[in-house]
């Protein structure tokens, strides 16, 4: 294993070294053994900073901000992110790039999105949906408007967030037409695309039309784990859905698999998620408070503030569900203890989008918990 104590190396030494340490990342990378591949990153970036390569700058740095992306490490993800949108900015190092180079530099600002339309940073929508003008504007001055359709799935993403569900499959169909077209349109990959644009279509209840992205996805040999994993969870909503809890299950024991083979907070959060909503509506309550509890658990160590949302407003149904089946007066004081840890989040979520959605469906509850205890 490649490893070193200090930098006091000459340049055609440090050039070897990165080269090395890039390919065990990349190696790593593969497996989907991010926090691993992260390590040889972050060294192969110190070793390009000591030579002032600004092409390998760019290239280690995004690779080590995709990896702390990857697992869940947000803010460290956002630096690095944010320093190559800067590079981007400026237009006497564009000058100076290759191709590869700004391929890089448009996926950072994919990323940065991504991150904030996940809350890191906190930015309202229209603060997003400027980054992303801002994008374009910068594809149309490097002579590169047709890789835009990474932005364009970011844009449409913003747009099924707000509700405007129309406008937003409009956007990313438009988006992987253009992927479709040219595998150098996007900064993001094919399946990333196919599985998006799916869950759109299945929160707009076309299920059979979601189904075939999904299964795009899984019958391909040309897609990673990471897109797998996440077409496995489309598939375990759909049979959710249809209450075919049989195929529900199997679909989410597989995304659950792969994402841990991949040690990601994100998928696997989102596994337990669908778990206890599986378990939930057969009605197996002390499973789906097990699953939920879990989930809980890696939204809090993933740091999403909608992921913990969710979670505590899902434990908040259990024990609003188990006090209308019998003594209240345990449960709803803990269903009203969840509901509070979710109200604050739910105002800063309904912020980001201008609405009002999570704050009333908190509210809701609340109302149902003191109905319930007045009852009795």
């Amino acid at each position: 294993m490649t490893n070193f104590d200090n930098l006091n190396l000459d340049n055609h030494e440090k050039r070897q070294e990165i080269k090395e340490l890039d390919r065990l990342g990349k190696d790593y990378r593969r497996e989907q053994q991010y926090r691993k591949a992260e390590k040889f990153y972050e060294q192969a970036v110190e070793l390009a900073n000591s030579l002032n390569d600004l092409s390998l700058m760019i290239k280690e740095r995004f690779w080590l901000a995709s990896m702390q992306w990857r697992q869940g490490k947000h803010n460290a993800a956002l630096n690095n992110f944010s320093w190559l949108i800067e590079v981007a900015y400026n237009p006497e190092l564009n000058s100076k790039l290759t191709e590869t180079d700004l391929l890089y530099l448009g996926r950072s600002f994919s990323w940065f999105v991504e991150l904030g339309r996940m809350g890191f940073p906190e930015m309202e929508i229209a603060k997003l949906e400027e980054v992303i003008e801002r994008g374009l504007e910068w594809l149309t001055n490097i002579g590169k408007k047709e890789w835009s359709a990474g932005f364009r799935l970011l844009r449409g993403r913003l747009w099924q967030m707000q509700g405007h569900y129309q406008e937003a499959l409009e956007e990313m169909e438009a988006a992987l037409a253009m992927v479709r077209r040219n595998s150098k349109a996007s900064h993001v990959n094919l399946g990333t695309h196919l599985f998006q644009l799916g869950n759109l279509l299945r929160e707009m209840e076309k299920l059979e039309e979601s189904k075939k992205y999904y299964q795009e996805i899984i019958n391909g040999d040309k897609f990673d784990q990471w897109v797998k994993c996440f077409a496995w969870q489309g598939l375990a909503y759909i049979g959710l859905t249809k209450k075919d809890f049989v195929e529900a299950k199997r679909c989410a024991e597989k995304c659950l698999e792969l994402a841990k083979i991949m040690e990601s907070f994100d998928p696997i959060s989102f596994t337990y998620e669908l778990l206890g909503n599986i378990y939930y509506q057969q009605d197996k309550i002390d499973r789906a408070i097990n699953a939920r509890i879990q989930f809980w658990r890696y939204s809090r160590q993933y740091g999403r503030k909608d992921l913990i949302y969710r979670a505590y407003r899902d434990l908040a149904e259990l024990r609003i569900h188990q006090g209308k089946q019998g003594n209240p007066q345990r449960y709803i004081p803990k269903a009203q203890q969840w509901l509070q840890q979710a109200l604050p989040l739910a105002i800063k979520l309904d912020r980001q989008v201008g609405l009002t959605t999570k704050q009333d469906e908190i509210e809701k509850m609340q109302g149902e918990c003191s109905a319930i205890l007045g009852e009795n």
